[in-house]
């Protein structure tokens, strides 16, 4: 069920009406479980036998976590964290890195990939086995207690708004939630409605609209002519940012709807202005995550200058390997990496600038289209493609068509609004209009997507 269908509207009318309904009761554990009864229906809908490995992770994670606070300040509290991560970090490596694996061996030369070593990939593996290593590893560092309640550690990993593609959220902003019973308040249901329509106009009006024409583009690099391949990339960053923020803003909003509160993603990505700014606005809560759980316990950058570049390498490889079993990533991964360590080396050796608005601007811009040229390896499918692109920029020319004219007119208004919101917090202006002028903002939103909308996609990150 995708957040933008049909069934889902339908699926998520009922989960609600009857979470209400068991408020009256009285009865918080009678909601928890209708919640965790909902969040595995909505997971098995996408193939029911992978809820077993769901159920697998969370047993895992719950078992590990009461093994290492018992076993606080001994040497075998080590021992249970290594082996629950360990064992997070294999079920995640099996099914989601073994085909790559073996794929890589037999183009060395060794015996060709067998057929076992293709599978499916499970929809949120990712998501979720974030979640679980982040729940041990807290219990362990003494950030939040293990709990003894299953049901609370069920629920916070299988969760339905976030168990897909995010937000990544750490056990101690969720747990608490589950003490007391979630009552949204009215200043909850007005934000959640503007970030659920919003989510929906940004998902089906311009990611989807705008996939269409990088469809074209990637489809055919080796032929299109230079201006069309710019085109591509600014529009594949403005897919991809409205279709993963566009996800993220209606899953805080339908967790807002039953009363829980769920971590910023985005904060206006394409507004930052230098790398370092970018990943503090662009997927906050997989950037802080591979901080906390990865960049620091490597090091970070208390070991030396050279040990930082390697951590923030390293760091920053692993998350592109995170997004997908392919070179592409990796290269992306490496890619941002490189921009982090530069820009790390380049502040240490200058000044700082004059802040001034014109620097600002050219700061912004800059990053942009560093920021696009990361796209590009994202979203190539080979690296033949990668240098066809690249070489392919200089070929003179543009074809227009329908699908170039739309994505180039989108490109251009997203990019406005985009830098427009960046000076101005235009959700909080709106949220004080009167009530007829939002609902007839949300009625042309609404409009907007119905008139503009594509054949239904799925959302980008759910590959991830």
């Amino acid at each position: 069920m995708l957040f933008h269908s049909l069934d889902f509207l339908l699926f998520y009318l009922a989960t609600a009406g009857f979470y209400l309904a068991l408020a009256r009761t009285g009865s918080w554990r009678a909601q928890k479980l209708l919640l965790l009864a909902a969040s595995l229906l909505f997971y098995a809908s996408w193939r029911a036998p992978y809820v077993l490995l769901l159920a697998a992770m969370t047993l895992v994670a719950y078992a590990t976590a009461l093994a290492v606070a018992a076993a606080r300040d001994t040497p075998r509290e080590r021992r249970y964290l290594t082996l629950g991560v360990g064992a997070s970090l294999a079920i995640l490596g099996w099914f989601k890195y073994r085909g790559f694996l073996f794929a890589n061996l037999s183009l060395l030369g060794m015996r060709a990939a067998p057929s076992w070593s293709q599978v499916e990939l499970p929809l949120g593996i990712s998501f979720y086995t974030f979640h679980a290593i982040s729940y041990m590893v807290d219990v362990h560092r003494g950030r939040v207690e293990a709990r003894r309640n299953f049901l609370d550690v069920a629920l916070y990993l299988a969760f339905f708004p976030q168990l897909i593609a995010g937000p990544i959220t750490r056990a101690s902003q969720f747990l608490p939630q589950l003490v007391t019973p979630r009552r949204p308040t009215p200043e909850m249901i007005e934000r959640a409605l503007l970030l659920v329509v919003l989510g929906l106009f940004k998902k089906v009006a311009c990611a989807d609209v705008l996939g269409e024409y990088v469809d074209q583009v990637f489809k055919s690099v080796a032929t299109q002519p230079g201006l069309n391949l710019a085109l591509g990339a600014y529009a594949y960053a403005f897919q991809i940012y409205f279709d993963f923020s566009g996800y993220s803003d209606m899953a805080i909003g339908l967790a807002a709807l039953l009363g829980f509160e769920l971590p910023l993603n985005f904060r206006l990505p394409y507004a930052a202005e230098n790398p370092a700014d970018f990943w503090r606005r662009w997927h906050i809560s997989l950037s802080t995550w591979l901080r906390d759980y990865l960049y620091i316990p490597l090091g970070g950058n208390r070991r030396g200058t050279v040990r930082t570049y390697v951590n923030l390498l390293v760091t920053m490889l692993l998350g592109g390997l995170w997004h997908g079993p392919a070179w592409n990533f990796v290269a992306w991964g490496a890619y941002h990496g490189a921009l982090l360590a530069v820009h790390r080396w380049w502040s240490g050796t200058r000044a700082a600038a004059r802040t001034t608005a014109w620097r600002v601007g050219l700061r912004r811009l800059a990053m942009f289209h560093a920021a696009c040229v990361g796209w590009v390896l994202f979203r190539a499918e080979s690296a033949a493609d990668i240098a066809s692109y690249f070489t392919g920029l200089v070929r003179p020319g543009i074809v227009w068509s329908p699908a170039c004219t739309l994505a180039a007119w989108w490109t251009a208004l997203a990019f406005g609004i985009h830098q427009l919101c960046a000076e101005e917090d235009l959700g909080r202006r709106f949220l004080a209009l009167p009530p007829m002028a939002q609902a007839a903002a949300y009625a042309t939103m609404t409009t907007l997507v119905f008139l503009f909308s594509p054949a239904t996609q799925r959302f980008i990150y759910f590959q991830f």
